[in-house]
């Protein structure tokens, strides 16, 4: 009995390996999770891209960011961002026999601003504002490096403006993590 099953598991393993090396030539997804780095800050990105094109593709990306604001020396107080980003990506420089490419693409920006864990307050006369709604654009780069044919490390560098960020208009946002091919 054990070595019938032993044998299904290894003969059900080769199979999923196989399919994967077949699939992922002619895949149009690809899935991403990337740890941020921002001032005073961190947070993490995940991502879904849609393949157009050999060399461009559409992006969907939610990314989480926590940091905290200090507008004196006495008074700092926490604040995240949670961010749906979507835009389009094309290529700007590839170097397929050393698997490494370049994209660049942006898009629009918009999610909610949670600042001091939803609690406007005064603190040493200085006015918390209200949490609410943003909207913006994004620009990013993000160096690509296939590690196999299903898995890639990325490194995204993004950045966002809020139009309406009542604590911070525009961030920097520096990533590294990996994508998956399907």
């Amino acid at each position: 009995m054990k070595k019938s099953v032993l044998n299904w598991f290894i003969l059900l393993l080769l199979f999923v390996v196989a399919l994967q090396k077949m699939h992922c030539q002619r895949s149009d997804l690809s899935f991403g999770l990337a740890p941020n780095y921002r001032a005073n800050g961190y947070g993490i990105s995940l991502s879904a891209n849609y393949y157009h094109t050999v060399t461009d593709y559409f992006q969907l990306s939610l990314t989480t960011t926590f940091s905290k604001e200090q507008p004196d020396a006495a008074v700092e107080y926490p604040y995240e961002d949670y961010m749906a980003n979507f835009g389009y990506f094309t290529t700007i420089l590839t170097w397929p026999t050393r698997g490494f490419s370049v994209f660049f693409g942006g898009g629009a920006s918009a999610g909610y601003e949670r600042i001091n864990k939803g609690r406007p307050e005064i603190i040493h006369e200085i006015q918390i504002p209200e949490s609410g709604m943003v909207y913006g654009v994004f620009a990013s780069f993000e160096l690509d490096f296939f590690l196999s044919d299903s898995f890639s490390f990325i490194a995204p560098i993004n950045g966002v403006y809020h139009f309406n960020s009542k604590v911070d208009k525009s961030m920097l946002l520096l990533g590294a993590g990996i994508r998956w091919y399907l």
